[in-house]
């Protein structure tokens, strides 16, 4: 009866050495305004360069937070651009394609203690002449009223955007100054809520398709967004640059050094680009005929300097992942030694005593 006793109380420490072991379980977190009510939350592009043609494919998506019913957003481009709809499942893909990898390990065995431990309106294609603002095209499109504009005069086209319900400041006609003096058209998007009540409001894709020399990002802002409390300090703008090479980005004002970080960078297969292209619905012939996939991230707020970023090829080719992901697993045979060494020494004490 007394050897039964012992018997059952190594059988129990065994046994609770082993549970408390296994149990040790593994967890993995992923985690991810300007004043006159309207700021930028999140903002995401998708870029398509064809080099040959000199012709950018333009997909931008964003999110805002609003205290306004409805407020507008300018897009300036070198030439007129086309307009048109595309599908957010794109910018999933890309998601998709770029996330990091998962790689799973054995769970770590425990620290110097005995307790086991475990990780925690319809187009209108005809030129409409007022002044010295002319009005290229307005349109619907994804859900916006959009009209593209040209003009000579900076003064003038801030007074035609203050007539039709746009905002109007004289930041504003500071920022535009430049595009004007150009000859760039702007491209004046207008946004309204669902509710009256809701605080964000989230863009569907649009596609904006024009030529320019050089591809590049409309990165630069009015003085005033980038004021204390007009911006969203956790904004994040993600980039998906297509090309038949990596690129690089950097600010066109070479004095000041773009906070954009490449996370990305490799071929793209031929299937994903199918894909990418019936979302975004381009024609399959649309170039480059094989893509390389760039990643840039920019998490700055405010936005440093008043220049857009301009993208050429990069000196260096080679590809880039992000950091794995480790996820954790519970071995097979128990890691914490010191439970294993203490339930063997109990249970061979025990057995010496027996036999003698």
């Amino acid at each position: 009866m007394h050897h039964n006793v012992w018997l059952l109380i190594v059988l129990l420490i065994l046994g609770v050495s082993l549970i408390a072991c296994l149990r040790a379980s593994a967890c993995a977190v992923a985690v991810r305004q300007t004043s006159g009510g309207v700021q930028i939350a999140t903002e995401s592009a998708i870029i398509i360069w064809d080099s040959a043609s000199k012709t950018q494919h333009f997909i931008r998506r964003a999110e805002f937070q609003s205290d306004v019913n409805d407020f507008g957003f300018l897009v300036p481009t070198p030439t007129k651009p086309t307009l048109d709809e595309a599908d957010d499942e794109a910018f999933k893909t890309f998601e998709k394609i770029t996330e990091p990898a998962t790689v799973t390990q054995k769970m770590p065995s425990g620290g110097g203690g005995c307790g086991c431990s475990g990780a925690a309106p319809k187009a209108a294609n005809m030129m409409t002449e007022t002044g010295d603002v002319r009005v290229l095209e307005e349109k619907r499109v994804a859900g916006h009223d959009a009209a593209v504009l040209e003009a000579d005069d900076t003064e003038a086209l801030n007074a035609w955007l203050k007539e039709h319900g746009y905002s109007s400041r004289p930041e504003l006609e500071e920022w535009l100054e430049p595009y004007v003096k150009a000859g760039w058209k702007i491209t004046a998007f207008k946004i309204a809520k669902k509710d009256d009540k809701e605080k964000d409001v989230a863009t569907t894709a649009l596609r904006m398709t024009f030529r320019t020399e050089q591809p590049f990002f409309p990165y630069s802002e009015p003085a005033d967004q980038t004021k204390a409390g007009n911006f969203i300090r956790n904004r994040l703008l993600r980039v998906y640059f297509v090309s038949d090479q990596r690129m690089s980005g950097a600010l066109k004002d070479s004095k000041i050094i773009w906070g954009g970080a490449t996370v990305w960078a490799n071929e793209i297969k031929p299937a994903d680009r199918t894909k990418v292209l019936e979302q975004l619905k381009l024609p399959e012939p649309t170039a480059p005929a094989s893509w390389w996939l760039t990643e840039f991230e920019d998490r700055a707020a405010p936005r440093p300097g008043t220049s857009d970023v301009v993208f050429s090829v990069a000196d260096r080719q080679e590809k880039i992942a992000r950091p794995p992901h480790v996820v954790y697993v519970q071995s097979a045979v128990p890691g914490c030694v010191m439970c294993l060494a203490l339930a063997t020494y109990i249970g061979v004490t025990f057995l010496m005593r027996r036999f003698r």
